[in-house]
């Protein structure tokens, strides 16, 4: 399965990206852009089809559980 990805440029305040980097590491996420990715799947749950969301609460129950890794990571074992 080839997973499809676009890459974005984020421009943030040094406090915006302080507090991103403090959170993510707080919640548990791998990295920063893994944290982003999860709330801006959290922002758009609404429009996204049942299997997305199933796949959503999922990855949360790992994040939970420390079982992560990064998107990078997957695509280099593909």
């Amino acid at each position: 399965m080839t997973i499809r990805v676009e890459t974005i440029s984020l421009k943030l305040t040094k406090e915006q990206a302080k507090l991103l980097a403090a959170a993510s590491k707080e919640q548990g996420f791998p990295s920063k852009s893994e944290f982003v990715r999860y709330a801006i799947a959290r922002a758009l749950e609404d429009r996204l089809s049942v299997k997305t969301i199933e796949d959503i609460f999922e990855s949360r129950r790992q994040i939970r559980a420390g079982k992560t890794v990064p998107l990078e990571r997957l695509m280099k074992e593909e």
